[in-house]
């Protein structure tokens, strides 16, 4: 397949894992200003046969507000009451030409060589044990498109929990999910980190931002649909308990949920939810030259990093083309961690989420980075073996048949390998 001229180049902005937390601002008020506030939308958690549904109230003012939230915390059968917050996605963008690739790809694959990250995470290393088949990650985010050539006939849509309509899908979602599961070998884009998995996607974030009563109600239908791994490239400074209930409840069905520290490492570093609930896979990110990104939240937090600069990612339709894009931000560093969460799931399907999380921070590449970044870089293959090791005897079905490395794939020494990535490309 000839090689595409160019790719532009996503610079994304973004605070917070892409997303800054505030108080959700209503739509318009119930009353006239003159005798009541705006509306006040209160949450919680309501509890039947040991499953959490989403109980949703409004109030007409914020006194009435802490009224309705202590007389939801009264009811036994409910908990986890409040104010109801959002995330805003606010990305900036700019495109600029990337020379074309001089050299032939080791795959089909014609945007191969910008995916350095694949080798950062030694990534093709942990294919021919497992590319994740059966295995289902859920992208809760601003939708997917399930026509992204690198993802079609492996997305599942589980439900639209915004009150935005299901057809406009926001590129940061479809992005994510290229970044977890982008097909390998098919002569389209490049590979995600588990090339063969399923995507639950889950849209929980709107053009006016990410409200926490989708985020939850989109965590209990991943769980619901049987996802392995939830991956939430969302965040912002102020807790929620009511999102913090659902992960934790997700967590204790066994679920791996990973989120993105934020990106205001350098302008603040505040520590930001839901990466800082109990349970959660926090992931900060590094330089695509190896070095430990500025602006990604760096705090004690943190469990590990992968790289977060200039990834490349698949967007949605536009025009009745799919462009690819490098991304920058600590929501494209999750993903890769998400991933490799999935293939330990194929290798060790029982294995619960503290497990789960455990292989993946032990087997971390250890860096000469400041503090607060985890326990270092994500090593996909050393994961997957520990992971493998663990089981009494191998798995049947971890291994896809017919899958291998990259012929000729560039041999990169470990400690080389996380300090400057090295693409995977040979010469003619």
């Amino acid at each position: 397949m000839p090689v595409p001229a160019r790719i532009p180049t996503r610079a994304l902005a973004l605070g917070a894992a892409a997303l800054t937390l505030t108080l959700a601002a209503p739509a318009q008020a119930a009353v006239p200003a003159a005798t009541a506030g705006p509306a006040v939308h209160v949450d919680a958690l309501r509890w039947v046969d040991g499953q959490p549904r989403l109980e949703s109230r409004t109030a007409t003012s914020s006194a009435a507000a802490a009224r309705l939230v202590r007389s939801l915390d009264a009811d036994p059968a409910v908990s986890d009451a409040q104010v109801r917050t959002t995330y805003q996605l606010t990305p900036t963008v700019t495109s600029t030409p990337v020379a074309s690739p001089a050299r032939r790809l080791l795959a089909t694959d014609p945007y191969l060589r910008y995916a350095y990250h694949l080798s950062a995470v030694d990534a093709f290393a942990a294919w021919p044990t497992t590319q994740g088949a059966g295995v289902k990650v859920a992208v809760l985010d601003s939708g997917v498109d399930g026509t992204q050539p690198d993802l079609v006939g492996r997305v599942q849509q589980i439900g639209n929990f915004t009150r935005e309509t299901s057809d406009i899908v926001v590129e940061h979602g479809t992005e994510v999910a290229t970044v977890v599961a982008g097909a390998y070998g098919n002569g389209v884009g490049a590979a995600g980190v588990a090339p063969s998995v399923t995507v639950l996607a889950g849209k929980v974030c709107a053009k006016d931002g990410c409200p926490s009563d989708a985020v939850v109600a989109g965590i209990t239908a991943a769980v619901r649909a049987g996802a392995d791994v939830v991956n939430l490239s969302l965040g912002g400074p102020d807790y929620n308990r009511t999102t913090a209930a659902a992960v934790d409840w997700a967590v204790s069905q066994g679920v791996v949920v990973v989120a993105s520290a934020g990106n205001s490492g350098d302008t603040g570093n505040p520590l930001e939810y839901p990466a800082g609930y109990p349970g959660v896979v926090s992931v900060s990110a590094s330089l695509q030259s190896g070095a430990a990104a500025p602006w990604a939240q760096h705090n004690a937090s943190v469990d590990l990093s992968a790289p977060g600069e200039k990834v490349l990612a698949g967007d949605p339709a536009e025009g009745g083309a799919h462009a690819y894009v490098l991304a920058t931000g600590t929501s494209f560093s999750a993903p890769q961690v998400a991933a490799a969460a999935a293939l330990l799931r194929a290798v060790a399907p029982t294995a619960d989420a503290a497990t789960v999380e455990g292989w993946l921070t032990r087997t971390a590449v250890r860096q000469a980075w400041p503090d607060g970044y985890g326990a270092g870089m994500l090593d996909v293959a050393a994961a997957v073996q520990a992971a493998r090791a663990a089981q009494p005897s191998p798995s049947p079905g971890t291994t896809s048949p017919g899958t291998t490395a990259p012929s000729g794939t560039v041999s990169v020494p470990r400690a080389r390998r996380a300090l400057r990535p090295v693409p995977v490309v040979v010469t003619p």
